[in-house]
């Protein structure tokens, strides 16, 4: 049963098109009501699926979906409380900025003065006021997405659907749309569903993330514990740079990897247990070679304008590449220093559910003892 925080509920949803291809397998989740929501992946992970059965534009397989506690499979699109913002925005170009937004409020046949009140708010939201006449051909690909989102939020959805919004957008005007359209969030205090490839606009924007491949949610949770602790070596490879090595779980807390020992902070594995083990290049120190944890010899570098991104090999032949301020030689050997808690290991092939109850197994057992 929902608590009031849960606005979206999937319960084992599956869908499957007629060639037999299934884009979710079997798919449960929550949405909580207010918060930024960025479903990750690649190109047909089942992320746009996800949304279009939110949108009701699709019908699942199998499964549940509920909306505020009530099961929403056969309510029809337009009995939803959810609007969508599409890629390419869909806005009628022969209308003006004014009728685009107003367009779904005519539809509904709201009074005329409640129209022209309610499209002023949400042109003001978007800062947008003062363009009510401007013809869409005028306007930039920045204002053309607030249009849409104005247009969005004036028929006042408890949760707004974005399809990809920024991807035809040039890198400065994507990052400057990114702070935009968290800041217009906060602001209004809807569930915004945001759906993304890239991965560092997924990180800067999110209260939370899933991480979808091939029809999976693989992770879900905070950015930074996305980041800082991936389930497994497609969200570690998926999500930002790491080093991935192998190793052995010798105890809790104690990890092998590059015929040496470390300290470590992960728990719950068998003992000399083969794993995978992440580093993420940033977490990685240059010193001298005596006192780094690891020795290894350089192989390249490269100045990537805020740091250097330098390859190197250990004696086991791992490569490792570090994101140092510090400049290094190619084919000197040097040392390079990491905290355990920068050490995170993996399970192969572990899925979240999995790792929760690795963790309580190990909870309950060390409770018992």
């Amino acid at each position: 049963m929902e608590t009031d925080q849960v606005i979206i509920r999937f319960e084992n949803v599956t869908k499957q098109y007629d060639d037999d291809s299934i884009v979710l397998d079997n798919v449960s989740f929550e949405i909580e009501r207010g918060k930024f929501y960025t479903l990750l992946g690649p190109s047909g992970c089942g992320k746009t699926t996800i949304l279009r059965l939110i949108a009701g534009f699709t019908e699942a397989s199998s499964g549940c979906i509920y909306f505020n506690g009530k099961k929403i499979n056969d309510v029809p699109a337009n009995k939803r409380q959810v609007n969508t913002v599409f890629q390419d925005y869909a806005l009628f170009p022969h209308l003006n900025v004014f009728e685009n937004v107003a367009f779904g409020l005519r539809i509904k046949k709201v009074k005329k003065n409640e129209v022209e009140k309610r499209v002023k708010e949400a042109l003001r939201f978007v800062n947008l006021e003062g363009y009510e006449n401007r013809e869409i051909k005028e306007m930039s690909g920045g204002q053309r997405q607030r249009v849409a989102i104005a247009r969005a939020i004036v028929n006042e959805p408890e949760v707004i659907l974005l399809d990809e919004p920024l991807s035809a957008l040039d890198l400065k005007l994507r990052t400057e749309m990114q702070y935009e359209l968290r800041e217009l969030q906060r602001r209004l205090g809807i569930t915004f569903i945001f759906v993304t490839h890239d991965q560092e606009e997924a990180l800067a924007m999110s209260d939370e993330i899933f991480v979808l491949n091939k029809g999976h949610i693989q992770q879900s949770g905070a950015p930074t514990d996305i980041y800082d602790e991936p389930i497994n070596r497609f969200v570690a490879d998926f999500i930002g740079e790491s080093n991935i090595i192998p190793g052995v779980m010798i105890s809790d807390f104690l990890v092998e990897f590059g015929e040496k020992r470390f300290e470590c902070v992960d728990k719950g594995f068998n003992l000399n247990e083969q794993v995978e083990i992440v580093i993420r290049p940033e977490d990685l120190a240059i010193t001298d070679s005596e006192q780094g944890k690891l020795q290894v010899r350089v192989d390249s570098q490269l100045f990537r304008g805020v740091h250097y991104e330098i390859c190197c090999y250990d004696q086991a032949g791992n490569e490792w590449l570090v994101h140092s301020t510090k400049k290094a030689t190619v084919n000197e050997e040097i040392g390079l220093y990491f905290d355990p808690e920068a050490i995170h290991v993996m399970r192969f092939g572990e899925t979240e559910e999995e790792f929760d109850k690795r963790l309580e197994g190990y909870s309950e057992e060390h409770h018992a003892n």
